[in-house]
């Protein structure tokens, strides 16, 4: 058993115009924030017993407030380099072993879940809502795009939890208010209509 938190990823296949995340604050005052999406740009390597060792990661910075500009590179191109990172791993018999990895702290950007969609907004939204299990998840996930027009959901979705009322502390409000249940409402086409999933 490993102690996961802090966790990197051992391998990382890569390609120029891949989508990536960030994954911990670099440097707040370049846009280089956990959670900042950007595109894989280019890269530098070197060769470790015969095997390619990431060394720096290049990457486009996406949808930011400010222009990002370093010598030598595009606008809201910036550089990434390696972080070290200890995991504890508890053996069977209770002993345990440190291993250190080393790696860019990026992770492949294909998808998300609703709750790290928050505060994003999605041109093409493209959502997978079969395992989202209240309103307020099919809410987060609806609201990440800026039309229909460019809004999918894959595999439909449960009715009932978008038409059902609401519950819990909601609910209170709506009787002591006296108004109507503030859950979404089902207008439009959403059978036809970014990919965002939830976990089970």
């Amino acid at each position: 058993m490993a102690n996961y938190a802090g966790l990197i990823p051992g391998k990382l296949s890569l390609c120029v115009g891949m989508p990536v995340m960030i994954q911990n604050n670099i440097a707040t005052e370049l846009c280089i924030t956990k959670g900042q999406e950007a595109f894989v740009y280019g890269w530098q390597s070197q060769s470790i017993n015969g095997s390619k060792t990431l060394e720096t990661l290049f990457v486009h910075l996406k949808d930011l407030p400010l222009v990002v500009k370093l010598d030598g590179l595009p606008l809201n191109v910036v550089p990434l380099t390696k972080n070290t990172v200890t995991t504890t791993c508890f053996l069977p018999d209770d002993s345990s072993v440190a291993i250190t990895c080393s790696q860019t702290d990026v992770l492949p950007n294909f998808s998300m879940t609703d709750y790290a969609s928050q505060g994003k907004t999605r041109t093409y939204n493209v959502m997978e809502l079969k395992y989202t299990r209240t309103h307020q998840g099919y809410y987060t996930a609806l609201s990440r795009g800026t039309s229909a027009r460019g809004t999918l959901i894959l595999g439909g979705f449960h009715p009932s939890k978008i038409t059902g009322g609401a519950s819990g502390a909601l609910s209170q409000w709506q009787i002591v208010g006296k108004r109507s249940s503030p859950c979404l409402e089902t207008k439009g086409d959403y059978s036809t209509c970014h990919v965002t999933y939830t976990k089970r």
